[in-house]
């Protein structure tokens, strides 16, 4: 038994999400460091103040981080081949598309939350439905490629979508803290 090398074992992480984080932010942050760097080299080359051309290029730059960083993901190839096809994503959906938000429209939230369940009780089924199909329509329409994608897709898609979002908001604050 001596001459025998000892069996490694693989060691898996106790959490999974904490390594795919790391993952994540170690491939945003080097495509997108040295791509601000191109940015800030060549708008100080050209002594011009076109900032509308420059928050167009970091807009780019940060999607495709994010493109770069998050591969496999529907939406993730969805936002590459519109970037990259040309096509407008700048379309903001209004904050008032979204009516079911009950904190914007009333601080008396306990109130609010008793009227809601007190009509879904009354509400017949096809009613609730309706309401469920806009939702899941405005929730499309937030993803890039949701609409071709399926409710139950749609729902995985999400999920990883908004914890990207999540970790790029938290990289870009803390590179606006550091520069």
């Amino acid at each position: 038994m001596e001459g025998q090398p000892a069996k490694r074992r693989r060691v898996y992480s106790l959490e999974p999400n904490k390594v795919e984080q790391a993952v994540f932010a170690r491939n945003y942050m080097n495509y997108l460091v040295p791509a601000l760097m191109k940015i800030k080299e060549r708008s100080s080359s050209q002594h011009s103040g076109h900032c509308d051309d420059i928050q167009n290029v970091v807009k780019y730059e940060v999607d495709m981080a994010m493109v770069y960083s998050a591969q496999g993901y529907a939406w993730s190839n969805a936002l590459s081949s519109s970037k990259i096809c040309g096509q407008n994503c700048d379309e903001m959906v209004p904050l008032n598309h979204f009516p079911s938000n009950p904190s914007l429209k009333s601080s008396n939230k306990r109130k609010d939350m008793l009227e809601i369940k007190k009509g879904l009780r009354e509400d017949g089924d096809e009613e609730n439905d309706e309401v469920i199909n806009g939702q899941l329509k405005s929730l499309r329409r937030l993803i890039p490629g949701g609409e071709e994608m399926c409710s139950e897709q749609m729902v995985t898609e999400l999920q990883s979508y908004v914890s990207c979002l999540q970790m790029q908001v938290n990289i870009l604050q803390c590179l606006a803290e550091t520069h």
